[in-house]
């Protein structure tokens, strides 16, 4: 229900945002013949996209029982992959030998790269093993940059020493991991010390303290008087190791080893060969610069915890102890034992079961539905006819079919899902359905779906293919410009009008051009244009010169418009006049064609050949945009036109307006 739900809130979530936006072209729409006389009707990706989708749905309801027995197969096979396959998150535990020796028995718990624990750790930690073991901290005071040694001064009767690192730990250290076996003199803390120190011997010597008798000496640290408890041999701290192998001191980090670690490398610490690869990341402290406070007073002068070390009272089911830690912290967890010290990790993995007994079904039905989908598609070829001669692109009639292997997968997802909930629900306890474990969680059910679904649209890939090629036989997808002629480029454009219509098409070319005058953006810019109405040679006459007897011409005068045109980028500097004429058309009596004639003035030849694809590309959609409009926005093109040439004072039969001016200046 959980899933349903889920589906059934991203439909109308859709919904609404569908009608927001289609509301929001439709306001767009209003404001637009504000600015301009008429409105464009090109017909925009999206409302193609429904149309076809729409219309590859309405043919479902045409073939009910290929729909009815397509759609059955598909929901058996959602019931298939539901109820024999299974996805489960799986919790893998990984235990390996790190070393074989073993410096106490008990627990470390830490994060990779020595990253920060934060401070409640601790005492979840402390809770956790309460009545059963020792839990004590191991905190470091570190500064922003992990780099650099932080630096102490310590003082004592005139005589300053640095310390490079400072340690944080508890009274209960020496109970975990015999930390008192280090001292040289003195004592280690007790619960009640909180203004007390813990020197090495080196540094004792040399603020004057002797090592085997520290007692009633003390250090100005931090401005504060800290008695100095204890003196400890830094020999013996520098090769005590911890259970991860290495020294309790802080460490540094080279600066070009200081970046956080990937991901990556966090997965492949799982192995204790990793692990040592990765501590030669970084550098410990040297002992003999190591002095050591409470962990308390650490922490409230800006120390960091670091790990915890656990000592169990009892050494009975370490391992599952050590389980249970990783499981619940999601640290890295060394553990001494009696084998030696070992590393524990958990990693998260999905497991996928009845994955074979899937295969026939889902190739059964991939056939299934490719033979459906290439039958409806041969049967259909006068029906792909029709929509290509109303103007749908073969891309739209492949979608067609796409559309119908959508709405296939969409209906047999969710009723495959239904079956398998229903059947499991009536018969989950009856003989019929035993040692049968489903998985209906919501992220099986999401996966089964979404295989289904790629099944059906993979099947469908050819059919498409082949519906798009019935659709444009013998004739490229994309269309391409004619090679150049030295400097000129000359083509005749797919678009045929009538001798009437023809004015109203210049009229809006013109506006068109006119609209791009002097402007610094878009596709390009234009200057100096020139209208002109001059007889053209007659239908079926040969000879290709522009001038002929007018009473040997099939119309009285057509329109020719020159106009200089720089091409984006603007800073290849690629210049040109375009020249478009009307003509008659040799194949088509009673009609006119576009006749264009580009000529490069400056720029390089290939960029100019290249660049000009989109140029004309884009004046083909405009001749098919003035198709979509109605009869006043062309008469109102006609009356522009009109008053153009009354403006330019052209006569009827006058001669071909002039060339642009060379000397106009390119657009900023």
């Amino acid at each position: 229900m959980v899933v349903i739900l889920a589906f059934l809130i991203m439909g109308l979530s859709l919904v609404v945002t569908l009608i927001i936006f289609f509301r929001f072209e439709q306001e767009i729409a209003s404001l637009q013949p504000r600015a301009r006389s008429a409105q464009g009707g090109e017909i925009g990706r999206w409302k193609a996209f429904v149309a076809a989708f729409m219309l590859g749905v309405s043919n479902l309801r045409r073939r009910r029982l290929r729909t009815a027995l397509t759609c059955t197969t598909l929901v058996i096979l959602t019931f298939t992959i539901m109820s024999f396959t299974s996805v489960k998150s799986l919790r893998h535990h990984a235990r390996i030998l790190y070393d074989a020796h073993v410096p106490y028995y008990g627990f470390l718990l830490k994060n990779a790269g020595w990253t920060d624990l934060p401070s409640e750790a601790l005492g979840v930690i402390t809770s956790t093993f309460a009545g059963t073991g020792t839990v004590v901290p191991r905190a470091w005071l570190e500064g922003p940059d992990r780099a650099r040694t932080t630096f102490v001064p310590l003082r004592a009767d005139g005589r300053v020493i640095e310390a490079q690192g400072m340690m944080g730990l508890s009274a209960a250290e020496s109970r975990v991991s015999g930390m008192d076996a280090i001292l040289e003199g003195g004592r280690w803390f007790t619960e009640a010390d909180r203004l007390s120190v813990l020197l090495p011997d080196r540094m004792a010597a040399n603020l004057g303290i002797d090592p085997r008798r520290p007692e009633g000496h003390t250090v100005l640290l931090w401005g504060m008087r800290f008695a100095v408890v204890g003196v400890f041999s830094a020999k013996k701290l520098q090769d005590r190791q911890d259970l991860d192998g290495e020294p309790l001191t802080p460490v540094t980090f080279p600066r070009e080893m200081s970046a956080e670690m990937t991901e990556e490398e966090v997965d492949a610490l799982e192995s204790g060969e990793d692990v040592r690869e990765f501590q030669s990341r970084y550098q410990h402290t040297a002992a003999d610069l190591t002095v050591i406070v409470p962990y308390p007073t650490l922490l409230a002068a800006g120390g960091r915890l670091k790990a915890v070390a656990i000592r169990t009272d009892s050494q009975e089911a370490v391992q599952a102890t050590a389980q249970k830690l990783v499981d619940r912290f999601g640290l890295a967890l060394f553990s001494g034992e009696p084998d030696g010290t070992f590393l524990y990790n958990a990693s998260d993995a999905m497991s996928y079961s009845g994955v074979p007994n899937i295969i026939v079904p889902l190739a059964i039905s991939v056939f299934i539905v490719l033979n459906t989908m290439i039958g409806s598609v041969y049967e259909r070829k006068r029906e792909i006819a029709v929509y290509t001669s109303v103007g749908l692109a073969p891309s739209h009639v492949s979608f067609l079919f796409i559309a119908e292997a959508l709405a296939f997968a969409v209906l047999s997802v969710v009723f495959g899902y239904l079956l398998a909930q229903t059947s499991a629900k009536l018969f989950s306890e009856t003989a019929l359905w035993a040692g049968i474990t489903v998985n209906y969680s919501s992220l099986s059910g999401v996966a089964a779906m979404m295989l289904v679904i790629v099944v059906v649209l993979v099947s469908v890939i050819y059919p498409s293919r082949v519906a798009g090629q019935i659709a444009i036989p013998d004739v490229n997808r994309s269309w391409t410009l004619p090679p150049a002629r030295a400097n000129t480029l000359d083509l005749v454009f797919p678009f045929l009008m009538t001798y009437r219509e023809h004015v109203s098409v210049g009229g809006y070319l013109y506006d068109y051009f006119d609209g791009h005058t002097d402007v610094a953006q878009g596709l390009f810019s234009t200057s100096d244009i020139a209208l002109a109405f001059a007889c053209e040679t007659a239908t079926g006459l040969a000879g290709r010169d522009d001038d002929c007897p007018e009473a040997a011409c099939e119309f009285s005068e057509c329109l020719q418009l020159k106009s200089r045109v720089w091409l984006a980028p603007f800073d290849f500097g690629i210049m040109q006049v375009v020249d478009l004429k009307f003509k008659p058309s040799p194949e088509q009596a009673g009609r006119l064609e576009i006749h264009v004639r580009l000529t490069r003035e400056s720029g390089e030849s290939n960029a100019w050949h290249r660049i000009n694809k989109g140029f004309l590309h884009r004046i083909r959609r405009q001749l098919l945009v003035w198709r979509s409009l109605d009869e006043e926005a062309k008469l109102s093109y006609e009356r522009l036109l009109a008053d153009v040439r009354e403006q330019q004072g052209l006569a009827a039969d006058g001669a071909v307006g002039s060339a642009p001016d060379k000397t106009s200046e390119a657009p900023a």
